[in-house]
């Protein structure tokens, strides 16, 4: 900063000090110095949080100079212009070392930071060394002393907290705090705040209880003001009302007139005190809100490009598995059909146990892509009607291998012919499939397995029932995790890498539906898949 620049910014804050300070005085001042409406404490407050420590000559030149103009001795005024720059010192240091603290007041935290440390604790080092210096001067008498530091430190305490949140939340921004689609409601709001203002703190009233009562007049506006439009809207309505407040208040009108002005004005700083403090912090809980929900949607959009990157890199490693996997599977074939001669029986053997193998890998690297491609929602959705008899009856064909291989019983209730569903037939199979698939795998030779159907409210329940190894009570809240497998132990007899019913399930919720599980440890288990019925 540039010597003319920085003496610029101090000779600005002291005319605005000055200009602030004459204003206050003019209302009543206690002793002719400590007044209830005192706002440069909010304008040197503001002045060090924005623009640095070193800028305190210009609130010490402002207060030097408004107190030896007001009456009093140079040593006297210097005293009391010591203690308001401390003052600022004291409530900017205590803010700008609280870690994380903004500007902007954006969160519960650093409104409340400012309530303590700036309006209710750093005033009182102006309020003491300020009527000290009075005192010692023989400008206050010792009884006087104790209602002068009252009115010095609530006046303060209201300044810090009506003049300095508006100040900072405007200047601190970084973008523009109204935006086009905003400004009708914004207006909405001004004409608002004015009316009500008026209505509540200048319009005469027939009586002093129906003024009372209109005290709460604006309070659903400032609520609006926080809600809609955050600290910005907070900060500034209640600068706006306080300062007609204040006006209304000075010519005798309003719910806090009392006999003289400055019981009214300690009535209404009073007031206005606890309800800046409020909406200070509502505005801030609105903000803190505001950009909780910002960095939710952020931190999805990067997991949804994470996970689409992912699928894409599946599916890339998945198509160069595939090459050398086919190829294998080619000359297993040309082996077995005895293109390069006949084999013996050993040999057809190691070459049946090649092609299972190999058929085993590509199915696990298909499910790893398939999951892959639900978590990062790239698989095509395509919901139409979809008959449940027609979707039960197909599965039985592709699963009959397994079942005569393990002379497993498939049993098929019937269900409403006509019960029909909404999803994509496609998805729909591949989910009945991995069920049923998983039915098969768990059930132990000679089992049995039944499928059936039914409505149950506005949805229909497809339930594949088993008898076969069953989960245990505490896995049950896993089973539907990615890789998690029932017999993970040391020994595994099942094959499969634990994404068959994690699959489903996302599936079945992209299709507004769900997939649950009943089961017991060896006493088998019930998994339902529920999936909306159609409407006509």
């Amino acid at each position: 900063m540039t010597r003319v620049k920085y003496v610029g910014k101090v000779a600005a804050i002291a005319v605005l000090y000055i200009l602030a300070a004459r204003a206050g005085l003019q209302l009543d001042a206690v002793s002719g110095f400590a007044t209830l409406v005192w706002p440069p404490t909010g304008i040197a407050l503001a002045a060090l949080l924005l623009g640095g420590y070193w800028l305190w000559p210009g609130i010490f030149l402002g207060a030097l100079v408004v107190n030896v103009w007001t009456g009093a001795p140079v040593i006297v005024a210097m005293g009391i212009a010591t203690g308001n720059t401390l003052e600022a010192l004291a409530g900017s240091y205590a803010l700008r070392s609280l870690p994380g603290f903004r500007l902007s007041l954006g969160s519960v935290r650093d409104a409340l930071a400012l309530i303590v440390f700036a309006a209710v604790l750093s005033t009182i080092v102006s309020a003491t060394i300020g009527v000290t210096s009075l005192h010692l001067g023989g400008l206050v008498t010792r009884g006087s002393v104790v209602e002068t530091w009252r009115a010095w430190w609530l006046g303060d305490a209201i300044g810090a907290l009506l003049v300095a949140p508006p100040i900072l939340v405007w200047a601190s921004a970084r973008r523009p705090l109204l935006r086009p689609p905003r400004m009708p409601e914004a207006a909405a709001l001004t004409v608002s705040v004015f009316v009500a203002s008026l209505f509540v703190f200048v319009v005469p009233t027939a009586t002093r209880s129906a003024a009372f009562a209109q005290a709460y007049v604006f309070f659903p506006i400032m609520i609006w003001a926080a809600i809609r439009f955050g600290q910005c809207g907070a900060v500034s309505t209640t600068f706006v009302v306080s300062a007609i407040a204040v006006w209304g208040t000075a010519i005798g009108h309003g719910p806090f007139v009392q006999p003289t002005l400055h019981g009214s004005l300690f009535a209404l700083q009073t007031f206005m005190g606890v309800t800046a403090a409020t909406f200070l912090v509502l505005g801030a809980s609105t903000a803190e809100r505001e950009r909780s929900e910002k960095e939710l949607h952020a931190a999805y959009a990067l997991v949804s490009k994470a996970n689409r990157a992912k699928a894409e890199f599946l599916a890339v490693m998945s198509h160069e598995l595939r090459t050398p996997l086919n190829a294998i599977a080619g000359y297993a074939e040309l082996l077995a059909l005895g293109v390069e001669g006949s084999l013996t029986q050993k040999q057809s053997d190691a070459v049946g146990r090649i092609r299972t193998n190999q058929q085993h890998l590509l199915a696990l690297i298909d499910d790893v892509l398939s999951f892959a491609r639900v978590e990062a929602a790239t698989t095509a959705i395509t919901p139409q009607r979809v008959r449940v008899r027609t979707a039960l009856d197909a599965l039985e064909p592709l699963v009959r291998p397994e079942l005569v291989q393990k002379k497993l019983t498939l049993t098929y209730d019937s269900c409403d012919p006509s019960l029909e569903v909404e999803a994509d037939p496609t998805k729909l199979r591949q989910i009945l499939l991995n069920v049923l698939g998983n039915a098969v795998k768990f059930t132990p030779r000679g089992g049995r397995i039944g499928l059936d159907a039914c409505r149950d409210g506005e949805v229909a329940k497809i339930r594949i029932t088993d008898s076969g190894i069953g989960v245990a009570t505490e896995n049950l809240d896993q089973i539907f995790e990615p890789f998690f497998q029932v017999d993970s132990g040391t020994t595994r007899e099942h094959p499969g890498v634990g994404l068959g019913l994690a699959i489903s399930r996302d599936l079945a919720r992209a299709m507004g539906g769900d997939v649950t599980i009943e089961s017991a440890l060896g006493k088998g288990s019930v998994v339902s898949v529920a999936l909306p019925i159609a409407t006509s």
